[in-house]
């Protein structure tokens, strides 16, 4: 009688001892998933800039569609507003808002119109007056029309209308401008309107080819 019950007893602790073993390790797993989603998780934070008037969400890899128009207006009036005493200072500004993949050629850019001797010589500017922001989340593309005007120091201008397009990424909380390209006229070269023109997507796709290959 007393070896049944020791038996009962004994196979009663292996009962209880296998339940806290099985306790334990699921502790473990929820812990051990916990720490990773803390350590891979980032703040979302709510802002509203003093040029927005209304509140925007800023990741770290994402960011609203205002939040990335903004910063697109505030890159393409940056970049496109010089003259020959602020070229490099706007060159070395543009240093935290592009890509370590294509800030060599947008610097190299600005500095080549820096010591272009009739730029310098006349000591004219370069004035771009946006009117217009289209965001295509597709493509993460932000396309940004308006008047370029060039103005020469005896007060001569030529205007024309320009769109600048950039695809701007978020990193590490960061938008930066990823690719960047200008061209003549008011009308944003979205997928919409590649569609729409055939001929004008295929030779920016040969562009594109030509300049990889050159590079």
């Amino acid at each position: 009688m007393k070896l049944s019950f020791m038996k009962s007893t004994w196979e009663s602790a292996n009962k209880g001892t296998s339940v806290m073993l099985m306790s334990n390790v699921a502790l473990a797993l929820a812990l051990g998933a916990m720490v990773v989603d803390k350590l891979t998780d980032h703040e979302r934070l709510v802002l509203v800039p003093p040029y927005i008037d209304k509140a925007v969400k800023v990741g770290w890899k994402s960011a609203d569609a205002d939040y990335l128009k903004s910063f697109g207006l505030y890159f393409a009036t940056l970049s496109a507003n010089v003259s020959p005493k602020n070229v490099t200072f706007v060159a070395d500004s543009l240093s935290g808002m592009v890509s370590a993949r294509i800030y060599p050629e947008v610097r190299k850019k600005l500095l080549v119109l820096a010591e272009d001797p009739v730029f310098k010589a006349n000591g004219g500017s370069v004035r771009f007056e946006p009117d217009r922001v289209v965001f295509e989340a597709d493509t993460s593309k932000v396309f940004v029309s308006g008047n370029m005007t060039t103005q020469t120091a005896g007060g001569r201008q030529e205007s024309a209308a320009l769109t600048y397009e950039m695809r701007i990424e978020m990193q590490a909380g960061r938008p930066l401008v990823d690719a960047l390209t200008h061209y003549p006229g008011n009308q944003p070269h979205t997928l919409k309107w590649l569609e729409g023109n055939p001929k004008a997507a295929e030779d920016a796709k040969v562009a594109l080819q030509v300049k990889e290959t050159q590079e």
